[in-house]
């Protein structure tokens, strides 16, 4: 057989191969992964853990100050709505943790700044935004000491800071 011949056998059984697996019925674990999607937290049976999904909360309210810094209001419409996502998905998968109400803290301290936020961002006035971020920054710290968790200490992340957190012992 010419080598073209036998790279076009290769395709074509490849072919065959994906037309099979894509027209047989999905299994368990597709099954769960399209259910997930359509479960109203996004994560469905794969939940992450506290500490995971605080990490993404993190990310999200550190790239959301650094959007309000640079005045990007593109930025700051994504990046909201990014941390209000994974706040829902948090209230919606973390009930308890260490025998914390996670999900009612979060509800009741940090999402009405959330819901606050929008309004300061729709107003265009961006000392209002910032001080509706710094609100932001200031729940997070009272559902950490609210939590048992006082230690961890967010800030605004402005400036040098790449994990708008105070590391130090105060």
């Amino acid at each position: 057989m010419k080598p073209s011949a036998i790279t076009l056998s290769i395709l074509l059984i490849l072919t065959l191969f994906f037309i099979i697996q894509s027209c047989s019925p999905a299994s368990e674990t597709q099954k769960l992964t399209t259910e997930s999607y359509n479960d109203e937290s996004h994560l469905g049976a794969s939940t992450p853990g506290l500490a995971i999904q605080m990490k993404y909360i993190q990310h999200w309210t550190h790239k959301l100050g650094l959007s309000v810094e640079s005045r990007n209001t593109e930025l700051i419409e994504f990046y909201h709505h990014e941390l209000e996502e994974g706040i829902e998905d948090l209230i919606a998968s973390i009930k308890e943790y260490d025998g914390y109400p996670i999900a009612e803290l979060a509800e009741t301290i940090l999402m009405p700044q959330i819901k606050a936020f929008e309004s300061a961002e729709e107003s265009g006035d961006w000392n209002q935004i910032t001080q509706a971020y710094q609100t932001i920054i200031t729940s997070c710290n009272s559902c950490h000491q609210a939590s048992g968790h006082g230690y961890i200490k967010i800030i605004e992340g402005f400036g040098n800071n790449p994990f708008n957190q105070d590391f130090s012992t105060q």
